[in-house]
C-alpha cells in the first residue's frame, strides 16, 4: 500500500506544473509518507539562510551557513513552555524565478513533538538535531546558551516525494495564534537548498 501511495505521489509531481496536489488525502497520512526511509543518494546543499528573533526571548540569536551545513548560537533569556508552536513551511522554487510555492505547510505544538514517544517525521527531525547541538531532549526550554554546530539533514529525513530542485524550507516559531492578535512572535529560521536525487 506504502508503495501505490508514493508512485501515485510521485505521478501528481510529474504533471505539467510539477505541483504537488493531493485531493481528499489528509495532510497528517501526506506527512506519514515522509517517514518512509529513501535508500536513493540524495544530496542536499544548503545555499542561504536568515533568521529573525524577538529580543524579549533571546539576548542573542545567530544562524549561519557554511559549507552546506547549518550553525545556530543562541542565548535564551527565558524559557519556551508549553504552547510553543512552530509553522513548518516547505516550498518549491517555480521555474527559473525568485518565486516560492508551498508544497506543504503546517502548524505544531513543539513540546508535544520534543516530549512524544511515538517516531513522526517531525520527532526524526529533532532528534537528528540532538546529535549537532545541546537542546534538551523534553520540553520546556529553559533559559540558557544553546548552539547547533554542523547540522545537515540525515540519511531518511528527506520525504521521499521530493525531487531534484530548489526548495525553501521555514520555521517560524509564536505563541498564541499565528497570526492573530495575540500572537507572540518568537523566532524564525529560513534556509534554502538545492536538492540533487
Amino acid at each position: 500500500m506504502g508503495k501505490a501511495v508514493l508512485y501515485l505521489l510521485r505521478t501528481e509531481l510529474a504533471g505539467p506544473m510539477g505541483i504537488l496536489k493531493i485531493i481528499g488525502v489528509d495532510i497528517h497520512l501526506f506527512l506519514a509518507i515522509g517517514l518512509c526511509s529513501v535508500t536513493a543518494d540524495r544530496n542536499i546543499k544548503f545555499i542561504a539562510g536568515e533568521s529573525r528573533f524577538n529580543p524579549k526571548y533571546f539576548e542573542n540569536f545567530t544562524f549561519t551557513i557554511r559549507n552546506d551545513q547549518i550553525f545556530l548560537d543562541m542565548y535564551l533569556r527565558k524559557p519556551l513552555l508549553r504552547g510553543w508552536r512552530a509553522r513548518l513551511d516547505f516550498r518549491t522554487r517555480v521555474g527559473n524565478s525568485k518565486s516560492f510555492q508551498s508544497l506543504f505547510s503546517t502548524n505544531v505544538d513543539v513540546c508535544n513533538i520534543v516530549n512524544a514517544a511515538k517516531t513522526n517525521l517531525f520527532k526524526k527531525w529533532y532528534k537528528n538535531l540532538l546529535k549537532y547541538g545541546n537542546f534538551l531532549r523534553q520540553c520546556p526550554l529553559n533559559a540558557s546558551h544553546y548552539y547547533l554546530r554542523g547540522w545537515q539533514f540525515g540519511e531518511g529525513l528527506v520525504p521521499p516525494f521530493i525531487t531534484s530542485g530548489s526548495y525553501r524550507l521555514e520555521t517560524y516559531n509564536f505563541f498564541g495564534k499565528y497570526k492573530g492578535k495575540d500572537e507572540d512572535f518568537i523566532m524564525s529560521c529560513t534556509a534554502d537548498a538545492v536538492i540533487h536525487i
